[in-house]
């Protein structure tokens, strides 16, 4: 991730990142309020891992213990716990599901271990799309944390320009997100992200409340209506943020926003009551609404969909047996079953 430059209160030019920016002190300070239920595989001193409702799945977790031969206690968080819990207690997990927009903390902070691929058993089946940044040579690199730029570190897990033996993280899912609608409510198909920040549906729209995915939503919403045009959306300079944040807080003051969600269940709430008539969505998200008897349609809009990219990490303490049973895990999601598992909720 290139670091722009933007100016400070006292006018000096410095470095700022994004993530640092909008995502670190929300997301640790939701540390604090850590809640989450864990699905224990019953076996003797299980290997501990955490995430959101991707991989802490009650099937993943029964299939990769019957697999692999040893117990897997899994907790699933909301985002800003995860987020928290993953840089501030890298001793209560061996294994963490993680996104690449954490990652310009989470390296610096060293709570992840460097993971050897020689030891990834299918490394070499992995997509281009991690290892490069494109699907095809003539494929153009996505705006922001790309897993290409977060991906290679060295033996001691710092930085490295380029192709290593050794990464931050295993890549796992991806999608492309966008806006889900009630077709009844909005009489129309949405078909722009520009439709975001309608007025015709004041008061009746939701936004992700995860700050370094939110605001790429929010900034999608800007630059479609013509207000704005983000050098990166996903990674803003200081400037560029200040635009976007005081559109949004005009905005909130208008009562455009019915809410802001974190979870998947929260979103899939919203859409169901009617509280909502369209809103930030999860592919998942939209199917499950559908399976309630409400029509949700997952929009396609003319200026592209929002990419992310998800992976697993081994924390930095986890050691003997204890590691080698994290990289069997590891190994356990590239053999099939949780590929084809995730691909079936919409991944």
């Amino acid at each position: 991730m290139t670091v722009k430059k933007g100016k400070t209160s006292n006018g000096a030019l410095s470095k700022i990142s994004r993530r640092k920016f909008m995502g670190t002190a929300a997301s640790v300070a939701a540390a604090g309020t850590i809640t989450g239920f864990p699905n224990i595989v019953q076996a003797a001193d299980p290997i501990r891992t955490i995430g959101l409702g991707v991989s802490i799945i009650n099937e993943i977790q029964a299939k990769a213990a019957k697999d692999v031969g040893f117990g897997i206690r899994g907790q699933a968080l909301g985002y800003g716990a995860l987020f928290g819990k993953t840089l501030n207690q890298n001793d209560q997990y061996e294994v963490s599901e993680c996104y690449f927009d954490m990652f310009d903390v989470m390296i610096p902070s060293g709570v992840f271990q460097p993971i050897d691929t020689h030891r990834i058993r299918d490394w070499d089946k992995v997509s281009d799309l991690t290892k490069t940044g494109r699907l095809t040579p003539g494929s153009s690199i996505g705006q922001g944390d790309a897993p290409v730029r977060q991906i290679w570190v060295d033996k001691d897990g710092k930085r490295t320009d380029g192709p290593s033996r050794y990464i931050s993280a295993l890549p796992g899912w991806h999608n492309a997100d966008s806006l889900g609608y009630n077709p009844d409510d909005t009489g129309r198909p949405i078909e722009s992200w520009a439709e975001l920040f309608s007025p015709d549906f004041k008061g009746r729209v939701a936004l992700l409340n995860i700050p370094q995915v939110g605001a790429m939503d929010a900034a999608m919403g800007m630059e479609a209506m013509g207000l704005v045009k983000f050098g990166d959306k996903g990674n803003m300079t200081k400037p560029e943020i200040d635009i976007l944040v005081d559109f949004l807080i005009k905005k909130k003051k208008e009562g455009h926003f019915r809410a802001f969600w974190e979870t998947f269940g929260q979103s899939v709430n919203l859409m169901v009551s009617g509280e909502v008539a369209l809103q930030s969505m999860w592919s998942p998200a939209v199917t499950a609404v559908n399976a309630e008897g409400v029509p949700c349609i997952y929009a396609s809009p003319k200026e592209g969909m929002r990419g992310w990219h998800g992976a697993i990490s081994i924390s930095k303490k986890a050691t003997g047996k204890k590691l080698d049973q994290a990289y069997e895990y590891l190994n356990w999601w590239l053999d099939g079953w949780a590929g084809a598992f995730v691909a079936r909720q919409g991944y």
